[in-house]
């Protein structure tokens, strides 16, 4: 072989596939063990793990588990088809196109500072809860603003994506997984909220910091991006005389307007995915109709744009493979059981960061954070007792661990979507991510230290 020659990774769905047999291979290596619910609750008791007969995954179970994640994964995939398709029509009226090149034009040599201030914008977003699995629709308002600045797809992913993650993950106030914790653990809402939100400063200013730096390596020498060749010069020259005029600031308007109302019935009334796609669904019809569209354009736009979905849907369905065989299985339980027995003997601020960094590993297996804290935070709050440090820590170790793994595991079905629909390679999103994601934990781990120090309530 060619010392010059590249270390090929493996295609996207490669991988995951890999990471399913290796789960199928894990249920005849790992005992099967199990939790008891406590009576009348979701939660796990912690003294009740107790090793159950073997249920390893056979192949019918393997053959079976991709068409059941399919099937578990629906919602979310069918929202993906739907944001693609209506988001489509709009773009198709070139108002997006217009009103960013207008913006870019004006700006000139400081058009990447478009960049931190969207991104400041996701994040307050994701710290109040609002824009989170949600943060799917904006995907495509990241990549055309990529597009515009020649940039690659990864810039406009990372903006929206990890400017909402880097909110979300570390907000004090977090409905779906901090105030969930704390109300497990006994603790009053939104309690140890200085910390917190300096953590969440921190995050914020080093994803800022980062994904900037990046975007402008990359518009100096498109050599420097992780995707080998960036192809957008056709659409850049296509885009570059269209104006932006009164037709267009109508469509841009429908689309703040269509934005606002769902940010607002998501604060206010827990609006989810399905609503998005209403609302979306809304804001193509109405665009579509400003800009003059045949509703047969309309329709084929839509066809278009869900097509164009296939590749990340998919990969939606395929990752919930892996935590459907562990827990067939029946390994999930007897992973964590095990990850958090050495803890105990351990100095309290090594335990405190173990609590955290076994909530990263957990979150592989059980990516939903609310789901999360059903199973780890009744292990953790009498853990974080025995090993001398604050139940505050142990909602940090689970908010962190939880949070932070979100961009970079496979089995979120939020990243699996946001690649898919930004057209990212899972690979090509390591690459970018890895440094990012180890900054975060290196902020996590010294904030839980600080944490134990000061002897955080």
């Amino acid at each position: 072989m060619s010392k010059n020659k590249k270390l090929k990774v493996p295609h996207t769905y490669t991988l995951i596939m890999m990471f399913i047999v290796t789960s199928v291979l894990l249920t005849y290596l790992i005992p099967a063990g199990v939790y008891n619910l406590i009576p009348g609750e979701r939660m796990i008791d912690p003294a009740s793990f107790h090793f159950v007969e073997r249920s390893p995954v056979g192949i019918m179970g393997f053959l079976l588990s991709v068409p059941t994640g399919l099937k578990q994964s629906a919602e979310v995939i069918f929202q993906v088809f739907m944001v693609g398709g209506f988001f489509q029509v709009i773009n198709d009226t070139n108002a997006l196109d217009a009103a960013i090149g207008s913006t870019i034009d004006k700006l000139e040599d400081k058009a990447l500072m478009v960049l931190p201030v969207v991104m400041f914008i996701m994040y307050i977003l994701g710290i109040l809860g609002v824009v989170v699995n949600s943060s799917i629709a904006f995907i495509p308002i990241g990549i055309a603003v990529a597009k515009k600045l020649k940039l690659d797809p990864v810039v406009g992913a990372a903006m929206m994506y990890l400017g909402a993650y880097a909110g979300f993950a570390t907000t004090p106030m977090g409905p779906f997984n901090t105030l969930i914790a704390q109300s497990i653990a006994g603790l009053e809402p939104m309690s140890g909220f200085g910390l917190r939100m300096v953590v969440s400063v921190a995050i914020m200013a080093a994803t800022i910091i980062y994904v900037y730096r990046y975007a402008k390596r990359v518009s100096e020498d498109s050599k420097l991006s992780v995707f080998d060749e960036i192809d957008w010069d056709d659409e850049n020259e296509r885009s570059e005389n269209i104006k932006f005029h009164g037709k267009y600031l109508a469509v841009f308007a429908v689309m703040i307007t269509g934005f606002v109302i769902y940010v607002y019935g998501s604060y206010n009334y827990k609006w989810g995915m399905s609503h998005l796609s209403g609302v979306m669904m809304v804001m193509a019809i109405l665009s579509g109709i400003i800009s003059g569209s045949h509703p047969d354009d309309m329709a084929r736009s839509f066809i278009k744009g869900a097509q164009s979905m296939v590749y990340g849907a998919l990969i939606i369905g395929f990752a919930k493979a892996i935590t459907i065989v562990l827990t067939d299985g029946s390994v999930i339980h007897t992973i964590i059981h095990y990850i958090t027995i050495p803890l105990t003997y351990l100095p309290a601020a090594i335990s405190a960061v173990g609590m955290f960094l076994a909530n990263l590993v957990f979150n592989f297996v059980v990516p939903s954070g609310s789901g999360q804290a059903m199973i780890v935070m009744p292990l953790m709050t009498p853990m974080a007792e025995v090993v001398n440090v604050s139940k505050q820590i142990a909602v940090s170790a689970y908010q962190y661990g939880d949070g932070f793994s979100n961009i970079i595991i496979p089995t979120s079905g939020v990243l699996m979507a946001v690649l898919g629909v930004a057209k990212i390679p899972y690979e090509k999103w390591i690459k970018f991510v890895a440094p990012l994601f180890l900054t975060w934990v290196g902020i996590g781990a010294a904030s839980i230290v600080v944490g134990v120090m000061i002897n955080w309530v």
